[in-house]
């Protein structure tokens, strides 16, 4: 148990410190045109921008170890499945590796809100909640917060979502 500990606690480590070391990751990823950005592929039904890396670039190993949104690297890459994720570090892309279906974002990636709705919705990476061991997206924009909104009725809107993806996802 104390191995398993340690081991969380280095990823969450790891995590923060990509928090920390993100801003060369988004200097890279601001030569994209901001059509390329809010131009959507769906690749085996994902929301992954026309740059094919997926969350825009966020690590999704941190949403589940750290309980943060971290940007990774494009120097920690891997592909999965046809769709490009970062990592904060070859520790934490392993990790990814081992057990890829317990850090890829549910529902493709798309707000959770949005697929209760029966909608796909773009999402804001740093707006996320981990719930059961999943990561859930959300939109977030100055007149929405698919987070809170889906607070407001969480059970409900997980057993929608869950029953909508079959029938979006494609």
């Amino acid at each position: 148990m104390k191995s398993i500990s340690k081991i969380t606690t280095l990823v969450a480590v790891l995590c923060l410190a990509g928090l920390t070391t993100s801003v060369s990751a988004q200097s890279a990823t601001k030569s994209t045109t901001a059509k390329e950005q809010v131009s959507r592929a769906f690749t085996n039904g994902a929301n992954v921008p026309s740059s094919g890396v997926a969350i825009e670039g966020y690590c999704p190993v941190c949403y589940i170890a750290a309980n943060k949104a971290a940007k990774g690297s494009p120097e920690f890459s891997y592909d999965y499945e046809g769709i490009t994720y970062w990592f904060v570090s070859d520790d934490v892309r392993n990790m990814f590796k081992s057990d890829p279906k317990k850090y890829v974002p549910s529902y493709g990636g798309w707000c959770a809100l949005g697929v209760a709705m029966g909608q796909r919705f773009p999402v804001d990476p740093t707006n996320f909640k981990v719930v059961d061991g999943k990561i859930l997206l959300f939109l977030k924009n100055a007149k929405v917060d698919g987070a809170e909104l889906w607070n407001q009725n969480a059970d409900d809107n997980l057993g929608k979502a869950n029953a909508n993806w079959e029938k979006l996802k494609g």
